[in-house]
């Protein structure tokens, strides 16, 4: 596997999250004082690059590199299946594009409601703020280097260094949040980048064979990029606001469908349950001597798996639409009902 390639993409991931960091320091930094901006975000740079050594050193040195595979590829299929979920809702307008001028804002607000810094002395809270959420933010960083770092440890880890001094001076010279970053976007590539990985991946430890080694990566990429830019096209189409009553027995069988699937499922347990049916599926494929043939199944899993995703967030929507248009077809009934009474009433008396 090209180590540019995960150096790309550990660069973006980094960098999408290193970026949201920075608004937590810079905001810390100019109302609590820079130093409690410093020693919070190096505190948590420190924790997570001892994370990174010891779990990436332990890795390597207890488990075997195709079970590592597996298990990675698994939790990093997981892991961009929400990445990718995300930027789907937010380009088709399910969710709400994430902005670092209101994260700003906010954190501008609580540091201000906890009073001020004495000059020259650490603030805890504001120490706090920046060690939290550097911490937080670089959780995903760590893992997404330990993840790709199976493939090549040096490449994810310089991905990730890279965007972090990038980020640190284009916030060093502007000090202000990083608006006008394409954050949205950078993510709905880094969804696919690691959908892609952990498909790749977690194929490997299972025994499937995949079409040209690792040039299927690009393969995959390619087919997850088009299969998700439809799914934003068919999201964005207006719900029919009277749509037609499906048969009795479809009713039946989808609501007992959807009364179990919420029984037995939480919205954080959905693409768990669904990935790890789908690896079960293509492992009995494998062992049945269908190695390239699982391979097919299991992207077609993935792409069922994201579907599967967003059906409840769409259906929230669509009945919010519905709602809506039924409330104001009744307003606008009522309106014409109230205007027409005077009418009636004065031909009466004539």
């Amino acid at each position: 596997m090209s180590w540019l390639l995960v150096a790309a993409v550990t660069f973006l991931a980094a960098a999408v999250e290193w970026v949201e960091a920075l608004t937590i320091v810079l905001a810390v930094g100019l109302f609590k004082g820079w130093r409690s901006a410093f020693v919070g975000a190096g505190l948590a740079l420190a924790a997570l690059v001892a994370l990174v050594l010891i779990f990436g050193l332990g890795l390597a040195a207890v488990i075997p590199i195709v079970a590592a595979r597996a298990v990675v590829g698994v939790f990093l299929l997981l892991f961009g299946l929400k990445w990718l979920q995300r930027a789907v809702l937010r380009s088709s307008g399910l969710k709400a594009m994430h902005d670092e001028a209101r994260v700003f804002e906010e954190e501008k607000k609580h540091l201000l409601a906890h009073g001020s810094a004495a000059r020259g002395l650490l603030d805890p809270v504001g120490t706090f703020t920046s060690f939290n959420g550097v911490l937080l933010e670089g959780l995903e960083v760590a893992f997404i280097v330990l993840a790709l770092g199976v493939s090549s440890m040096a490449a994810a880890a310089g991905g990730a260094l890279v965007s972090l001094v990038a980020v640190v001076a284009v916030g060093a010279v502007f000090r202000a949040p990083l608006t006008r970053v394409p954050e949205n976007t950078m993510k709905y590539v880094v969804g696919i980048m690691l959908t892609s990985f952990g498909t790749f991946f977690a194929g490997e430890g299972i025994g499937v064979r995949w079409w040209d080694s690792d040039a299927s990566i690009l393969v995959l990429v390619v087919v997850y990029s088009v299969g998700s830019v439809l799914l934003v096209r068919v999201l964005k189409r207006p719900p029919s606001l009277a749509p037609g009553k499906p048969p009795a027995p479809l009713l039946l069988v989808r609501g007992v469908a959807m009364e179990l699937w919420g029984l037995f499922v939480g919205d954080s347990a959905l693409a768990l349950v669904v990935i790890i049916a789908l690896l079960a599926v293509a492992l009995y494929a494998n062992l049945k001597g269908q190695r390239t043939e699982a391979s097919i199944l299991l992207v077609a899993g993935v792409i069922i798996s994201m579907v599967v995703g967003i059906v409840e967030p769409y259906r929230a929507r669509a009945s919010e639409i519905r709602s809506a248009a039924l409330s104001l077809s009744d307003r606008t009934q009522g309106a014409v009902e109230s205007a027409s009474e005077p009418e009636d009433a004065s031909n009466g008396a004539g």
